[in-house]
């Protein structure tokens, strides 16, 4: 009885990359779908309307993260498009260099249109949840945890709102998983940041 001939070395060798690419696409899915997915404590709206949460809004506290670090004047402006999906324009003031910096990103409902879930996109093919917990639209505020509850914004159609307000926001994130004591307040003004860069050059 013949014996199977070998599998040559370089086709071995040839298969190798290929199998480790594979492997690399499986796990990056997999971990894109779980940034994505709602986290069991996270309690999206149930009554979200995209067309009025269009337009711009002003970050006002966040849990930092290597995109935004140092950025003050931070801003997000949602525009809905022909598809469906939402175009997001983040912008934000770096006070070290006296710039502006900004970055555009492509959002898609999750499911059901009337539930406040989106996933994000400023890398494609790779997303992250983008859930809406909070959102009051005669206020003008909005809360927002993404990451599997590690990040979370609050926002507000307006540059400042009182403090009774904010730490109820700051709760209403708490309520939904997210460690508070990391929230950063973002000052605005950068116009006048602007000043005094220009006084310090």
């Amino acid at each position: 009885m013949r014996s199977s001939p070998e599998t040559p070395a370089s086709s071995r060798n040839s298969s190798f990359p290929l199998a480790m690419a594979l492997t690399a696409a499986v796990s990056a899915l997999w971990y894109t779908g779980q940034r994505v997915r709602v986290p069991k404590n996270v309690r999206p709206v149930q009554d979200f309307d995209a067309e009025q949460y269009m337009g711009h809004w002003y970050e006002l506290a966040r849990i930092d993260y290597v995109y935004e670090r140092g950025l003050t004047s931070c801003t997000a402006d949602y525009a809905l498009q022909d598809d469906g999906s939402v175009q997001v324009t983040n912008r934000g003031f770096d006070p070290e260099r006296g710039k502006w910096k900004s970055a555009t990103a492509v959002a898609k409902l999750l499911s059901d249109p009337e539930v406040g879930s989106l996933k994000v996109s400023f890398f494609r093919p790779f997303y992250a949840g983008y859930h809406v917990v909070y959102v009051d639209h005669a206020a003008g505020h909005a809360v927002v945890v993404g990451d599997g509850a590690k990040y979370a914004w609050i926002l507000s159609r307006t540059p400042s709102i009182d403090e009774a307000s904010y730490t109820r926001l700051a709760a209403i994130a708490a309520s939904n998983g997210v460690d508070v004591s990391g929230l950063i307040r973002v000052p605005h003004g950068a116009a006048l940041e602007v000043v005094e860069t220009a006084k310090a050059a």
